[in-house]
């Protein structure tokens, strides 16, 4: 009889839970009693079949279907340890504190504590950028190649000095390369070569004004020499050619009368009226009226 009976009370408590649907109801006293619902919790449970709820206050939450009489309260997220502020957080789930630019949490679902992304210093490059969930991962500059601030994303190759520059400076992975017009002793070696050339033109140039004022200077005497000479030629050739030309050798020379022709003058005049004609070789007597040597 007493076996009887406990059977008879399983069957009807499992009968009871089976009618109790557990997400919104909860069993009490073999009673299927009801929960309160999300955002909201339970005041008294004196009433079984209609509880009283009350809302969740500010700054607490409440997910699921409950029975209990307390909320739960939000994650403090301060904003003084570099979490996103919240505004006027859910009653009906629990918020994510999440950090702010330039931090990151380690756990997502429930974080506690915010961390400073690492910073890639002068001579490195970021090969990925943090997030909320995720530091910073930074890589040296690989040789050859610089960066000069922070959180650089690519690193710059060393200049390459030109023809004509020297490197004054050797590059860095922080620094690149400098490069300058010739060391001292490359200018000083331009320098030497360039007076050379300049003092050997200067040189020439002083050589053929000499040659040019000697011949200048010599020229009236050349031109004298070679006229003379010219003028002796000719006349040889004159001489030459009138000896040899059968009309000279012909022709006897004749006798021409060099002298100067007189003045007809009572003094060259005979009694007839006639001039009076003397002789070659003879000198001209111009007669004088006598004078009378007795006075």
């Amino acid at each position: 009889m007493k076996t009887v009976f406990i059977l008879c009370l399983l069957v009807t408590l499992l009968y009871l839970v089976s009618c109790c649907e557990l997400k919104t109801h909860y069993m009490k006293d073999v009673k299927c009693c009801k929960k309160c619902g999300p955002g909201k919790r339970m005041l008294v449970d004196d009433n079984c079949e209609d509880p009283r709820c009350q809302d969740c206050k500010d700054g607490e939450y409440q997910d699921d279907y409950t029975s209990k009489t307390k909320c739960e309260r939000q994650p403090s997220c301060d904003t003084n340890l570099h979490f996103k502020p919240h505004f006027n957080p859910s009653t009906t789930e629990k918020i994510k504190c999440q950090c702010e630019d330039g931090y990151y949490c380690m756990n997502d679902d429930d974080c506690d504590v915010c961390r400073k992304h690492t910073v890639c210093k002068p001579g490195q490059r970021v090969i990925k950028k943090g997030s909320p969930v995720s530091d910073t991962v930074c890589e040296a500059c690989k040789n050859g190649t610089f960066s000069t601030h922070d959180s650089a994303d690519t690193c710059q190759t060393w200049t390459i000095c030109d023809y004509g520059y020297d490197k004054n400076a050797p590059g860095s992975s922080t620094s690149d390369r400098i490069c300058l017009d010739g060391t001292p002793a490359h200018r000083f070696l331009i320098g030497g070569i360039v007076a050379a050339v300049f003092i050997i033109i200067l040189g020439a140039v002083a050589v053929c004004i000499v040659k040019r004022y000697k011949w200048w200077t010599e020229l009236p005497k050349q031109a004298e020499k070679i006229t003379g000479l010219g003028i002796r030629r000719l006349h040889e050739d004159t001489d030459v050619e009138k000896a040899h030309h059968p009309l000279r050798q012909q022709q006897p020379e004749e006798d021409y009368d060099d002298s100067t022709p007189v003045s007809p003058t009572p003094s060259n005049m005979t009694d007839n009226g006639h001039p009076v004609q003397q002789e070659h070789g003879k000198e001209s007597v111009s007669s004088h009226p006598e004078t009378n040597s007795s006075l």
